[in-house]
């Protein structure tokens, strides 16, 4: 009974410990988006959280550690929703596209979801070599899966024609930093942003779908 009581105290301590590592990681996700990196300092951090510095030090060794780990919270989320888009069978072209569409479903509601992720991702942290770095190679990953999504449609011959999976993967990048950013960053005072998300995705598929399976 006590060996029990234990257990179940140590899994409380334990579930409590990463409540607060990750209340930290949110609140300074929040405040490198919002007011920048450089201009938010821990005891910012601590004091929103209503810690204290050692609380914080016990988790992170410093702002750049707690940054890091946010960017690979963030790297490996991301990532796994573009591996949703890997085909394990071969597809018609309206599943495919259904497929397509889907996947960028995933991907806007991400971004809503993960606003200041995304904040961070699309600006950078450029006066930050090492976290500027992260950022890139979080970008650098995602066009490379989706390059590996478009060579596994290739070799399952579900496109029409010949394609380059790397040069597609950068205009499917480039297509989907522009949209996201404009639709999470920039006031919604053109026609398209008053569109609703589903219209939205749709119109960005339609785009990228037909472009790449050129039909």
């Amino acid at each position: 009974m006590d060996q029990s009581r234990e257990l179940t105290n140590i899994q409380t301590q334990d579930k409590r410990k990463q409540e607060r590592k990750q209340q930290l990681l949110s609140i300074a996700l929040e405040m490198f988006a919002t007011q920048g990196y450089d201009n938010t300092k821990i005891s910012d951090i601590v004091a929103k959280a209503n810690v204290s510095q050692g609380t914080f030090y016990w988790y992170f060794k410093s702002k750049e550690m707690i940054a890091i780990e946010m960017l690979n919270d963030g790297r490996l989320a991301i990532l796994h929703t573009i591996s949703m888009g890997y085909r394990v069978e071969k597809a018609s072209v309206q599943d495919a596209y259904i497929s397509s569409r889907n996947l960028f479903e995933q991907l806007f509601h991400f971004a809503g979801k993960n606003r200041y992720f995304m904040g961070i991702l699309l600006k950078g942290i450029h006066s930050q070599p090492i976290l500027q770095q992260q950022v890139d190679l979080i970008k650098k990953e995602m066009q490379e899966a989706f390059a590996n999504n478009i060579r596994r449609a290739s070799a399952l011959k579900m496109l029409t024609r010949p394609v380059d999976p790397v040069l597609h993967s950068v205009f499917v990048m480039s297509l989907l930093e522009g949209i996201l950013s404009r639709w999470l960053f920039h006031s919604a005072n053109e026609e398209w942003q008053q569109l609703e998300l589903e219209q939205l995705v749709e119109k960005t598929v339609q785009f990228e779908f037909f472009g790449l399976f050129g039909m």
